[in-house]
């Protein structure tokens, strides 16, 4: 819906404040973590020494992806990342399936953090009666540090992943004298199923390349900065998790446990250099935090800017020039994952989701190069779609190891469907107008009969934008509004400056607009038809008729279409095009040709959902002018079949829906031709209008009308009246679907 929408309300963009060095210190923070501090002794009790595999495993398998994640940022240097790249590949919902998986991730993976880190903090520094105290505290300094800005929390970064870069090395060191290569073969785990469970488990710590992306938007040089960023970090870390392991499995622990590697400092170091390695533990989890904190805000940044949140979640405040709604929604999410979920479960839910994210990654590259093939790629990943493919398949294998964690399995599972739920649910039933970003428009005059409050007939909205087409949009109007003893509801739009309130508006104008309204109103009370006039003030025409059509509660939008468009991406104009798509009444498109009354009127029908309603208009047309209706069908030249057996067949139950009532001549005619448009086109000579119904693509945002109605409008010298029902099921799904 929104892949291109402007945000009216945010002229301040993220600021570009991080180097090299900051992108590294975001993917080696997030990656030196809980993950090693905590899991590594986890995963020495689940395998012993075959832990070096399981981690090997984790970064063989996120490699693949790092890959592709690398490729994309190449194109798209944005804040967004695997969202991003699903939105610029997929249709919703299936973008919007990986945007939420990253957000369930990135939320959930730092709660992991917050409890290592309060799990630390009681072990060893002070035991609290509330165990998540020190993690909730901490996670509000965090949060309110992203608040402030990105560049504060990037020099926070760096400093903090510098400072325990060094304390790892000085801990794999202090080990290296307890070495004992039989011990590593007496303690390898040879059960296979539990070395890739175990590698499911930490995976989680390799998932920092992620992270460096999200934060593409703020990054210098991205193009060049990122790749690097990933594959350096990635480097580091896998080098400094094998070393980890390794010296600690000799630390001789009676129990390994998520505090392991606190005590085996303890022996390798002394007292003092213990509580050294734990301090540097306990802000190795803080930076991971807030590296996960950055990431997820900009997630969610970046599905409020392209249409998959509420618009208001990705405000950037000017001052700070950080999202801090986005922000605040991930902080708060952490904390309920830390609250409800044990230590080990919340690593599977995590890794449940980001793996499910990444699949869909993977796969995107393998679509975005058959979609793009003549697109940029500064840097491209060899051997594709096989290493996607390899990709995905190492993925599903990690993921199949989650299967026997069935509590944090069936709770990822269900938080996506409830997301998905939700957007499906959200997008269905938000308001049209909602669809046009910037503020809702401003009612400067009301005059007339008719009240919002009270729908008692048929209503039906008549913008009114060029003076001289008024006369014949209101004669089109009350013919329809006579024959269902309706009512006529006439709006004219007065633009402002984006810079100018609505409520801020030129009085002389106004009262101009205020004459043009009332000229309008003395033709419907000249047709004998009821009328009430609107004048809006506001920043974008469509999005005033759109307010305008829901307070109303309007049953049909007729529309004034000049035939053409300068846009070579809508034949329809940018206003016309965004009511036709999001209206929730039905669409009269009209392109008047000559100033002739319409009285004949040519309709072609396929006896579709659309045609069967241009039908029914064309029947209360004819009738209330006593005008005649042809009803014709379009068929191959070489059709065999006369016309008497195809008029049987497709015509005649069209003639009897249309003449059910009678009141006016209706004839029908079959038409040759091997190109519908064409044959319907060369027909219209004895004929004042065409009349069309939209065809059943047009539920798609590309073809609002469909390819033949189009075509017709924008190649026939007579008037057309193209017709589009509103479905509110089609509708919804066209809402989920579509762009």
């Amino acid at each position: 819906m929104a892949n291109q929408r402007p945000n009216n309300h945010i002229e301040t963009e993220l600021s570009r404040d991080l180097g090299l060095t900051s992108a590294l210190a975001i993917g080696i923070g997030t990656m030196i973590a809980a993950g090693i501090f905590t899991l590594s002794g986890l995963a020495i009790r689940n395998v012993g020494s075959a832990a070096i595999a399981s981690f090997l495993l984790a970064a063989f398998v996120a490699l693949f992806t790092a890959l592709t994640y690398c490729e994309f940022v190449s194109i798209y240097p944005r804040t967004g990342e695997g969202y991003l790249y699903a939105r610029k590949t997929f249709n919703p919902p299936m973008a919007y399936f990986v945007g939420w998986a990253l957000f369930l991730g990135y939320t959930s993976s730092c709660a992991f953090y917050i409890a290592s880190l309060s799990s630390y903090f009681n072990e060893f520094i002070w035991h609290s009666p509330l165990e998540s105290l020190f993690g909730v505290v901490m996670l509000a300094g965090l949060t309110l540090l992203n608040i402030r800005g990105t560049k504060e929390s990037g020099k926070f970064q760096i400093v903090v992943t510098a400072a325990k870069v060094v304390l790892l090395i000085w801990f794999i060191a202090g080990g290296l004298a307890f070495v004992d290569m039989e011990v590593v073969m007496d303690r390898f785990s040879t059960d296979l199923v539990a070395i890739g469970a175990t590698g499911a488990m930490v995976f989680i710590t390799f998932f920092g390349f992620s992270a460096i992306a999200a934060s593409a938007g703020e990054v210098k040089d991205p193009v060049v900065n990122i790749p690097r960023a990933i594959f350096i970090s990635m480097g580091v870390v896998t080098v400094l998790y094998t070393a980890v392991v390794l010296v600690l499995l000799f630390a001789g622990l009676s129990e390994y446990t998520e505090a392991a590697m606190g005590e085996a400092a303890q022996k390798f170091l002394g007292s003092a250099g213990g509580y050294v390695i734990i301090g540097g533990a306990i802000f190795s989890m803080i930076s991971a935090s807030n590296a996960s904190v950055m990431a997820g805000s900009r997630v969610m940044l970046s599905m409020s800017q392209l249409g998959h949140m509420p618009e208001g979640f990705g405000l950037i405040n000017p001052r700070t020039r950080t999202p801090i709604i986005s922000v605040l929604l991930v902080g708060g999410m952490i904390l309920i994952f830390a609250l409800i979920l044990p230590l080990e479960d919340l690593s599977y839910f995590a890794n449940t989701v980001l793996l499910l994210a990444l699949i869909a990654v993977n796969a995107a590259l393998i679509a975005h190069r058959r979609k793009y093939p003549d697109i940029e790629r500064p840097f491209k990943v060899p051997l594709v779609p096989l290493l996607p493919i390899l990709g995905i398949l190492a993925n599903i294998y990690l993921l199949s190891q989650i299967f026997q964690h069935i509590i944090p399995l069936l709770l990822a599972i269900g938080a996506q469907f409830f997301g998905l739920f939700a957007f499906i649910a959200w997008r269905g039933w938000q308001p049209a107008e909602e669809a046009i970003a910037g503020l809702a428009s401003h009612v400067a005059v009301s005059e007339g009969r008719g009240s919002r409050k009270k729908k008692s007939r048929f209503r039906i909205l008549v913008p009114i934008a060029n003076p001289q087409t008024i006369r014949r949009l209101i004669r089109l109007a009350s013919a329809i509004a006579r024959e269902k003893k309706g009512e006529i509801l006439l709006l004219r739009v007065l633009t402002v400056p984006e810079q100018l309130p609505p409520t801020q508006f030129d009085e002389t104008k106004l009262e101009e607009e205020r004459g043009v309204l009332r000229e309008a109103r003395k033709v419907c009370d000249e047709m004998g038809v009821p009328s009430h006039g609107l004048i809006r003030v506001g920043h974008k025409v469509a999005r005033a008729i759109l307010e305008t059509s829901t307070d109303w509660s309007c049953d049909l939008t007729i529309l004034g279409w000049k035939g053409h468009s300068r846009s070579g991406e809508r034949i329809l104009g940018n206003i016309t095009d965004a009511i036709a798509r999001y209206a929730d009444t039905d669409i009269m498109l009209v392109k008047f040709v000559g100033n002739a009354p319409i009285n004949h009127i040519l309709l072609p029908t396929a006896g579709g959902e659309h045609a069967q309603w241009a039908e029914q208009y064309c029947a209360t047309i004819a009738r209330a002018v006593d005008g005649s209706v042809t009803v014709c069908r379009v068929v191959p030249e070489d059709e065999s079949r006369t016309d008497a057996e195809i008029h049987r067949e497709r015509l005649k139950p069209a003639v009897e829906r249309i003449f059910e009532d009678g009141g006016f001549t209706i004839k029908s005619k079959v038409l040759r031709n091997n190109s519908i448009a064409d044959g319907i086109i060369e027909a219209s000579g004895d004929y004042d209008a065409i009349m069309v119904g939209a065809t059943r693509q047009s539920i798609y945002p590309q073809i609002l009308f469909g390819n033949i109605p189009e075509k017709i409008a924008m190649g026939a010298d007579k008037t057309v009246i193209m017709v589009k029902h509103h479905d509110p099921v089609k509708a919804l799904l066209g809402k989920v679907v579509g762009e």
